[in-house]
C-alpha cells in the first residue's frame, strides 16, 4: 500500500511539474508574440508620424495608423493570454518558479496596459483624422504612444 501511495505522489508531482512548465512556456510564447505585434504597432505609428512631418500623404498615414492600431490590438489581446498563462503557472509551480511566474505576470499586466493605451490613442487619432472627412485630411500627429 505504501508503494502505491508513493507512486501516486510521484505521479502527481510529475503532473504538477508538467503543468508548471507547460503554463510557463505558454506564457513566454504569448509574451514574445505580443511583443512582436507591439513592435509592429510602434513601427507603423512611427511611419505615420514621419509621413505627417514629410509629404503628409493621407493614404500612407492612414494605412500606417490602421496597421499600428491592429498591432496594438493584437498585442493587448495576447498580453491578456500572457497574464492568464503566468497566473496558471504561479498556481501550478512552486518555489522560485512560482515567484518568477508572478513577476512575469506583473510584466504582462504592465505591458497590457501600455498596449491598450496605445491602441485607444491610435484609434482616437484614426477616428479624428482618417475617418472624419476623407476629402480634406490635414493630419498632424503627436508622439503620443508609449514604448515598453
Amino acid at each position: 500500500m505504501k508503494l502505491i501511495i508513493a507512486i501516486c505522489a510521484l505521479a502527481v508531482s510529475f503532473t504538477t511539474y508538467s503543468s508548471c512548465s507547460e503554463d510557463f512556456n505558454k506564457g513566454i510564447s504569448q509574451f514574445e508574440f505580443a511583443m512582436s505585434y507591439f513592435e509592429e504597432g510602434s513601427q507603423n505609428f512611427q511611419i505615420a508620424l514621419d509621413e505627417s512631418r514629410g509629404q503628409g500623404r493621407a493614404d500612407v498615414i492612414c494605412g500606417a495608423l490602421i496597421k499600428s492600431n491592429t498591432g496594438f490590438d493584437v498585442a493587448t489581446s495576447t498580453f491578456n493570454g500572457c497574464i492568464e498563462s503566468f497566473t496558471k503557472a504561479s498556481n501550478s509551480c512552486s518555489g522560485q518558479s512560482r515567484n518568477i511566474a508572478l513577476e512575469n505576470k506583473d510584466v504582462c499586466v504592465g505591458n497590457h496596459n501600455v498596449a491598450k493605451g496605445n491602441y485607444e490613442q491610435v484609434l482616437a487619432t484614426l477616428k479624428a483624422t482618417c475617418f472624419k472627412n476623407a476629402k480634406n485630411i490635414n493630419i498632424e500627429l503627436s508622439e503620443s504612444i508609449q514604448e515598453l
